[in-house]
């Protein structure tokens, strides 16, 4: 069994702080990238900002071409995996099929990592924190 230490979990954390933040680089790369390979793409790679563990989602495009009978902006996600990405998929020619299928694995693997980290974080953190009450506590007569 890992002893854990106050010195050691502060250390962990930095470690997860620059892990987290290269992870956010790479998704920022990727999405980036995939915006200026396929401007006009039926779907894109979004970053979210809310508080799930799945930073990175496949949006429909609500460019007009795309977006059916929704209106403009209305960008609902989709799984490309899914009934709706499979379709768009089937639309693609097969070389470009191929490269989104690639962006999908980099995609789902930069969302694993980043979800582990935040994941560890967020128990360290509160680890840390229980073990300050703890000694407040235990300072308190």
């Amino acid at each position: 069994m890992t002893r854990w230490t106050i010195r050691r979990a502060r250390a962990r954390l930095a470690e997860l702080e620059a892990l987290i933040a290269e992870i956010e680089q790479e998704g920022t790369r990727m999405t980036q990238e995939f915006r200026g390979r396929f401007p006009d793409a039926p779907a894109y790679i979004s970053r979210y900002t809310d508080r799930t563990f799945t930073r990175w989602r496949w949006r429909r495009s609500s460019s007009k071409i795309w977006r059916g009978g929704r209106p403009r902006g209305i960008n609902p996600s989709i799984e490309l995996m899914g009934s709706e990405g499979r379709a768009i998929l089937r639309q693609l020619p097969e070389p470009v099929r191929k490269v989104w299928l690639r962006y999908e694995r980099q995609r789902i693997d930069l969302n694993l990592s980043h979800a582990v980290a935040h994941y560890e974080r967020m128990r360290i953190e509160d680890w840390l924190a229980r073990r300050a009450s703890l000694a407040q506590a235990a300072e308190t007569p």
